[in-house]
């Protein structure tokens, strides 16, 4: 077993460093001709121990595995360094991290497709002024449309409503197929007032996607390269 100490230690490679210069570099010679002579596969590992000295080994003992390591070549190249473990704060930190990437990456991903679609459709900011100007005048008319038709119905279900009550005053009787035909008209005003609800908020949100269409046409067009 090979090991690197603290000089202070006096130990060199788990030998001890004499204080005859010459003895030492035969010393020297000696473990180098050994290392050379070691198979070239073979890797030296270098890691702290439980007192902070720096060991170089021929493998890392399971208790030091956690706190990191690096493998050396045996001319003393670094070939990989393998860091410490993490601890359970550090673990839900880099998952966190990890997960906010992740949705960034998605996010970036989904507009990066919007956009293509976009373009797709839009070649111009004129495109845009254009599709939003026939979209929107469609709904105005249905909306225009559906409340002339509303006053309509409105109107003669006032009408109605009087004949009845002036038909109930004299004493008269209101046929059956006259109350469901008031509660037909009752529910077909009602179907015409949803109708005509969701489309003033039609309304508004087509204004504000054909804004924000618009407006990306433009920042796109003007980031994109010049030929």
């Amino acid at each position: 077993m090979l090991k690197t100490i603290s000089p202070r230690l006096g130990l060199w490679f788990g030998l001890p460093l004499p204080e005859c210069p010459g003895l030492a570099f035969v010393r020297i010679n000696i473990l180098l001709g050994a290392l050379v002579a070691m198979p070239a596969a073979a890797e030296l590992y270098k890691y702290n121990n439980e007192d902070g000295v720096t060991v170089l080994d021929s493998h890392v003992p399971a208790r030091y595995v956690k706190d990191g390591y690096t493998i050396l070549s045996l001319d003393g190249r670094v070939l990989e360094v393998v860091g410490r473990a993490l601890n359970e704060q550090e673990i839900r930190q880099r998952d966190q991290m990890r997960a906010a990437n992740a949705i960034k990456d998605r996010h970036d991903l989904e507009r990066q497709q919007a956009d293509q679609n976009l373009l797709r459709i839009y070649a111009t900011p004129e495109d845009v002024i254009r599709a939003r100007d026939t979209k929107l005048v469609s709904v105005r008319a249905f909306i225009a449309s559906s409340e002339t038709n509303l006053q309509g119905l409105q109107l003669r279900k006032q009408n109605i409503e009087m004949e009845l009550a002036d038909l109930e005053r004299r004493g008269g009787k209101v046929a059956p197929e006259r109350i469901e035909f008031m509660h037909n008209l009752v529910l077909r005003i009602q179907q015409l007032e949803g109708e005509i609800f969701d489309k003033g908020l039609e309304l508004v949100q087509l204004s504000e996607t054909y804004a924000a269409d618009l407006q990306r046409v433009r920042e796109l067009l003007d980031n994109a390269p010049r030929s």
